[in-house]
């Protein structure tokens, strides 16, 4: 784990450094980043969305990505994915 820092611009934004982009696998304008805050703490945690058409099921495969990221250390802990993706859903 290691620090990366940018300015925040006039407006209010950001650019992502390169190496968080080369990490999160982000390669092209129109790729989806999803925030996830804690109010309590102050922190923000980053990661790359995929998009999905409405009714578009998950597939198992996803939903243990998604189960292994609510189990996180330092997060809010689920025992299923189906309360984390319900949880996501609220924000």
């Amino acid at each position: 784990m290691s620090w990366i820092t940018t300015a925040l611009g006039p407006k209010g934004q950001i650019t992502l450094p390169k190496r968080i982009r080369e990490i999160l696998g982000l390669e092209e304008a129109g790729d989806v980043i999803g925030f996830l805050v804690d109010e309590q703490s102050g922190t923000v945690k980053l990661t790359r969305m995929e998009m999905r058409p409405v009714g578009e099921a998950f597939s198992e495969e996803d939903l243990k990505k998604l189960e292994k990221l609510a189990k996180a250390p330092g997060g809010k802990r689920f025992s299923k994915a189906e309360d984390f993706l319900r949880h996501i859903e609220k924000l």
